[in-house]
């Protein structure tokens, strides 16, 4: 890779002759999530779209860049061509680019995710787009300009090869501005298909990696040319300033310390990581990725990372609920198994930060308390939180717009911090509060304290991290409440295991769909799943048992059942409609009329299903006095 040392703004020389580019990363500047220089420095890496461009750009072309994120753009600055990059949420902030420099006579470029997936919209802003990823498109557009013969949409029809391929031209992007601007990729492509991301769609739905000496020379040249920038800056730096920024070096919390690899999905592919991961050790870097949380199944490989440099993994564990995990096409997520995920990379040092998702149709109020209280007890040193999203190019927007649950179509919200669309189990604004007060109770300083307790390894930058964080969400996010009936709901759903197996009958609901095999249940794990949320029709929190129930399980019911009432002041509906196995004396225990009422007073306690499922099961008990549910709860 030719790197050319930058000027202390981050754009090249310029010369006399030749065409001149110029590359904008649209970001609104009056967000109220727009990063200050010192959160920038601790949390923030650059995309490498337009670097990318930047050198898939002919030579005799100049090339500035400018990152909105970090500076401020010259309209007037003299230019031919202007190449947007944009994701939707900044898709507003293009487009007013767009029309300060078409009213100066330029030529302006959009791509990325959104004129993909919105190429009509992007076209009325826009002289020309590019849909796709654009290292074999945008050569041709260039050539195309040139000539006088460019084309309004230049659409990707194969993925580009990532052998040979050129190193994004990290150099333009301003010095002193990120966590790091030693950033490259590996992968490109999803195997995965979530339901509400886009990178599939994008990227396709299989992986391409490049090759790994490719790799490692890249980051062997940018290496060499970060340290000697830093040594510059040491040397001609009042002592004083030399000496922190020595400090910063030694801590890991400048630019240059670390390297990101951007990929969406780093180990996609085991071999190529033992491969990449041993080749990296030489270089003696410190790295961090975008991974599994299941990668930590197998120590090994976690060894092996960990010994070239990994010291930061982002995963997406999404959400702590297996059917918000299903619902988004994300089963091999098991939660039962994210504690021991998580301490298996914390020992061996390496950093976790999970994505968190808020809004799956299966969330309710709980959601967010639960968040919270798992990761802290889990020590994750960062968290990501984000409001589910409908972004356009994802199954997701379709499903949702098909159903007309979007009602906010503010493309500038469409940025994982605002509610966009009509959840399923709470109002918007529950959603909204919930997501605020998650981000403040995480970043409290009692939460990082304890977080951060147990950390050995680059405290500092751990600590420098979270602190920066903290100011960006007491800046940026209302503290935010949860209702009451949110605790409610959390302390009454539950998941159990079922210890008594020799007395369980089957449910007839579902007796005719399975065989039973009361041998067989002693060698089954069976464990009974209590999920409640709100029933705004019968103002009564409704109860869905799963699984199986034995009765430990159903006197452990009872109880939260009168913990709940007590709080809520609500009817209470139990559905037998999905439990499966229950033992006669647990079933008597919940039917049992005067009982329940003494555990649960002034609360009425009806039931649903219950007539289907184990009425003829249970000879000679008394239903009297009992309020049975008739109705078909299709939406509960």
């Amino acid at each position: 890779m030719q790197l050319i040392q930058p000027m202390r703004q981050g754009h090249l020389p310029r010369q006399a002759a030749g065409k001149r580019l110029l590359l904008v990363d649209p970001y609104p500047r009056n967000s109220q999530y727009h990063l200050t220089a010192s959160e920038r420095r601790a949390v923030w890496f650059p995309k490498l779209s337009l670097p990318t461009i930047a050198a898939y750009t002919p030579e005799h072309w100049d090339v500035d860049l400018v990152d909105e994120a970090v500076e401020d753009i010259d309209f007037d600055a003299p230019c031919d061509m202007v190449g947007l990059s944009i994701m939707t949420c900044y898709a507003p902030r293009a487009y007013e680019i767009a029309k300060e420099f078409r009213k100066r006579g330029k030529t302006v470029v959009m791509g990325g995710v959104h004129p993909t997936y919105c190429p009509d919209e992007a076209l009325e802003h826009a002289d020309a787009i590019v849909c796709g990823e654009a290292e074999d498109l945008w050569p041709q557009l260039v050539a195309d300009y040139e000539a006088g013969r460019m084309q309004r949409m230049y659409k990707m029809t194969a993925f580009p090869a990532l052998e040979g391929y050129k190193s994004p031209r990290v150099e333009l992007l301003s010095p002193d501005a990120y966590m790091t601007r030693q950033c490259s990729f590996t992968t490109r492509g999803c195997h995965f298909d979530c339901e509400f991301c886009s990178v599939s769609p994008f990227n396709g739905k299989t992986t391409r990696r490049r090759p790994v000496d490719e790799v490692v020379a890249e980051l062997q040249n940018v290496q060499r040319w970060i340290r000697s920038e830093l040594v510059e800056r040491i040397r001609d730096e009042p002592l004083w300033k030399a000496f922190i920024l020595s400090l910063r070096i030694r801590v890991g919390i400048e630019d240059g310390s670390i390297v990101a690899f951007v990929d969406d999905l780093h180990n996609s592919n085991r071999a190529y990581c033992r491969e990449l991961w041993t080749a990296l050790k030489p270089l003696k870097i410190k790295w961090g990725c975008q991974s599994t949380l299941f990668l930590a199944d197998d120590e090994e490989m976690v060894k092996l990372a960990a010994e070239s440099g990994c010291v930061s993994v982002f995963v997406g564990m999404e959400s702590l609920d297996e059917d918000c995990l299903d619902e988004t096409n994300k089963p091999f997520n098991r939660v039962q198994k994210f504690s021991q995920e998580i301490k298996m990379f914390h020992d061996y040092g390496i950093m976790v930060n999970p994505g968190i998702v808020f809004g799956f149709d299966n969330d309710d109020e709980a959601v967010f308390e639960r968040a919270v209280d798992f990761l802290t007890k889990n020590r994750v040193e960062l968290a990501y939180f984000n409001v589910l999203t409908p972004l356009p190019g994802t199954a997701l927007f379709d499903r949702y717009k098909k159903a007309g649950r979007i009602f906010d179509w503010d493309w500038s919200k469409y940025d994982g911090k605002h509610v966009v669309f009509q959840p399923s189990r709470m109002t918007p604004e529950q959603l909204q509060e919930g997501f605020h007060w998650a981000n403040h109770q995480f970043y409290s300083l009692p939460n990082i304290w304890y977080r951060l307790a147990g950390t050995q390894q680059r405290l500092v930058a751990r600590w420098e991290m979270n602190r920066e964080f903290r100011k960006l969400v007491k800046r940026s996010c209302p503290k935010g409440t949860l209702s009451p009936l949110a605790s409610v709901l959390k302390n009454l759903q539950a998941k159990l295991p079922v210890l008594d197996k020799d007395h369980l009958i089957p449910s007839a609901l579902h007796a005719l769909k399975q065989r039973f095999d009361p041998a067989a249940l002693s060698a089954q794990t069976l464990t009974l799943n209590i999920k409640v949320k709100r029933h705004d029709k019968f103002a009564a929190l409704f109860v869905d048992l799963e699984g199986s129930l034995d009765r430990l399980n159903a006197q452990e019911l009872i109880k939260r059942m009168k913990e709940a009432a007590e709080k809520a002041k609500m009817d209470i509906i139990i559905n037998f409609e999905h439990l499966k196995l229950a033992a006669p004396d647990a079933l008597k225990a919940l039917v049992d009329s005067e009982a329940i009422k003494a555990a649960v007073p002034n609360v009425k306690v009806r039931y649903r299903k219950f007539k289907d499922a184990f009425e003829n099961s249970l000879q000679g008990l008394s239903l009297a006095g009992l309020e049975m549910l008739s109705e078909d709860f299709q939406d509960a």
